[in-house]
């Protein structure tokens, strides 16, 4: 594969009015029904559900994530989607949830035995899954097939938290504010 095919491989076109591209995996995926590796917000690293590893507040202090004042913009350092999927991948902004949300209609599915919701375009009929994959709180795995956080490029007014994508059963809202320790999943869009 070219360079380009490569960096744009997985990207779905939902025929949003701003053009932006969703991939169809969350990162340290392969397919749409992968969890992939959980984040805490402004850490390139990602943890695998089970790998042992501590979401907590004095283990979160020691990251490079826990001195980020600001958005997270395009191409910087601290963007897991980019750092982890190169090309022009990147994290979503609060506001691109958004523009998903208004563009698609929602359904609370179970795709090939995961729990999930899926979007579809109002404007093309395609569509992207993302699993109840739930988060990780220290080294506990919560509301997994229940609900679903994804995280954003922004932090909230508040410092300690950030900017997240939440959905469960009954709704979808597109930015609620969420510890940034926590041990969530991350779509890239391009």
């Amino acid at each position: 594969l070219s360079q380009q095919a490569q960096s744009t491989q997985g990207a779905i076109d939902l025929a949003l009015p701003s053009g932006l591209l969703w991939c169809e995996h969350n990162v340290g995926a392969s397919r749409p029904e992968e969890v992939g590796l959980y984040f805490s917000w402004g850490n390139v690293t990602g943890h695998a559900e089970g790998s042992g590893y501590n979401f907590d507040q004095t283990t979160y202090d020691a990251t490079d994530g826990a001195a980020l004042t600001g958005d997270i913009s395009v191409g910087d350092q601290y963007d897991m989607a980019h750092h982890n999927m190169g090309g022009q991948w990147r994290l979503p902004r609060a506001s691109e949830f958004t523009e998903l949300l208004s563009a698609c209609i929602t359904e609370y599915i179970n795709q090939d035995g995961v729990w999930g919701t899926r979007f579809t375009s109002r404007y093309n009929g395609n569509s992207i899954f993302f699993p109840a994959a739930g988060y990780y709180w220290y080294d506990s795995l919560g509301g997994d097939d229940e609900r679903g956080y994804y995280l954003t490029s922004g932090i909230s007014d508040s410092p300690i938290y950030s900017k997240a994508m939440r959905f469960d059963y009954q709704f979808v809202l597109p930015e609620v504010s969420q510890n940034r320790i926590c041990g969530t999943p991350v779509r890239a869009v391009m």
